[in-house]
């Protein structure tokens, strides 16, 4: 069974005759703590672990390069002008040697043999070589990938997906080429108005100078009737609309897509045909460069093959009601972010933890600090993980926009959400209708509201303790 550990066809496809692992299958005693996957959540466990002991043995398992970078970046950048080269904070060499690990770069861990404890690794480079490393504990990493719609392919010339750095810089080589080569503006399509979707559309947008000859347009389509509707009452979603819309974008909301279709003429030029259902007559949109952006799947494959235990889609509610809502997937772990093999631990956005999947910032931050504390003297009892109340920050400038997600216990009936205007936006508390002193969550819309996050953080209840 393949796995993805935190890799990508972009990334696969990257790999060339030159080059190579930065560094040989180690032979190490004791035996490591390994982990699968170089993203954020493998990077930032091994930091935590680092500054617990200098003398454990970490080896790092990755198929792509093993540079570091922060993913939240990419759905920002382009506004930024970050090339996406710049965007990597580390190469894979220099975070070897500044963690003490051995990073094996350009492999594949192809299976877990969890009674023996020994992971079998395959290189991409060298197909032949293939060895068995054994471990004393093993960390999952495998981080998540993007959503696509039915019987439809990333292709890197009109179809792009962006959930890694390769990824972004087809995506940013594409667009950047056919604002070298068009008299017009390019269109660009996104399919998804959740929270990647928005984040990108205000970010292509915000470049945008007048000039027909390097100007971007972006159309924004969605089933929904309204922006981040998983994520915001109505009337932040209409007003989170209404911003973008005056910045720039076009939306095409409670629309069905029917197909996606490119189409090139006799010059090799690409183009897009979007068909899709709206108010029940059927419509097209002409488009240069089409972004899926529906959401994330948890890289779980590889922990299934080893019969590892997966969070199933009939679960609803978390397992702990303080928990927020959330899309069951992912990798099922307990509190102390153990799976339900031995020795082996699930972390970031393949992690689904005590019933919640939250591929966020800062819930991988605190699993990595508690998973580190155990894993650092396993002579030691093992440290849960601990949530407090977590407020996510949406990054569209047109109107910036802090949620903190209500809690899991309370249904969309048993809420009361009191709204105060402000000078740039508005305020949304959740309340209990039974006690409308209790704050469950909120939504801060525009910067001036964004004042309150602190205040109203320390108020509600913390999510895992």
């Amino acid at each position: 069974m393949q796995s993805t550990n935190n890799a990508d066809s972009a990334s696969l496809d990257s790999i060339s005759s030159n080059d190579a692992p930065i560094a040989q299958l180690p032979n190490t005693q004791p035996q490591p703590v390994i982990i699968i996957g170089s993203g954020m959540a493998g990077y930032t466990l091994a930091r935590e672990l680092r500054k617990l002991t200098t003398s454990l043995p970490i080896v790092m398992v990755c198929q792509d390069s093993g540079d570091s970078y922060a993913k939240p970046t990419l759905s920002n950048a382009y506004a930024q002008n970050k090339l996406a080269d710049s965007i990597a904070n580390a190469s894979a060499a220099k975070m070897a040697e500044t963690l003490n690990l051995t990073l094996l770069n350009f492999h594949q861990v192809t299976d877990i043999n969890a009674d023996e404890q020994v992971i079998v690794v395959r290189s991409l480079v060298n197909e032949a070589s293939q060895t068995t490393l054994a471990y004393r504990d093993l960390v999952l990493a495998t981080g998540a990938h993007s959503r696509l719609l039915p019987n439809l392919a990333v292709n890197h010339q009109t179809i792009f997906a962006v959930n890694h750095l390769d990824e972004y810089k087809s995506f940013q080589q594409r667009l950047n080429t056919l604002k070298s080569q068009k008299s017009a503006p390019v269109k660009v399509a996104i399919i998804g108005a959740g929270l990647i979707g928005c984040e990108f559309a205000n970010d292509l947008i915000g470049q945008n100078t007048g000039n027909q000859t390097t100007d971007i347009t972006v159309a924004v389509f969605d089933k929904a009737a309204r922006p981040l509707s998983q994520q915001l009452p109505s009337e932040a979603g209409i007003m989170l609309q209404d911003a973008l819309t005056q910045s720039g974008v076009t939306f095409y909301l409670g629309t069905d897509i029917t197909s996606i279709t490119t189409n090139i003429d006799t010059s090799d030029n690409a183009t897009v045909t979007i068909s899709f259902d709206k108010d029940k007559q059927s419509q097209t949109f002409e488009a240069d460069i089409v972004l899926i952006a529906i959401g994330l799947v948890a890289n779980t494959e590889l922990a299934a093959s080893a019969n590892i235990a997966i969070a199933s889609s009939q679960h609803i509610n978390p397992t702990v009601t303080h928990l927020p809502r959330t899309v069951q997937q992912g990798i099922k772990v307990d509190a102390y972010l153990a799976t339900s093999a031995k020795h082996i631990y699930a972390i970031g956005d393949c992690a689904n933890v005590m019933g919640s999947y939250m591929p966020y910032v800062m819930p991988l931050m605190n699993q990595a600090k508690a998973l580190a504390k155990t894993l650092a003297d396993p002579n030691m009892a093992p440290t849960k993980v601990a949530y407090p109340a977590m407020p996510v920050a949406i990054k569209t400038p047109s109107l910036p926009l802090v949620v903190l997600p209500v809690s899991g216990q309370y249904s969309d009936d048993q809420l009361y959400w009191q709204t105060t205007l402000t000078t740039d936006g508005m305020v949304m508390t959740a309340h209990p209708k039974d006690d409308t002193n209790s704050i469950l969550g909120f939504v801060l819309a525009g910067r001036e509201a964004a004042k309150q996050r602190l205040t109203l953080t320390k108020q509600v209840a913390d999510w895992l303790s």
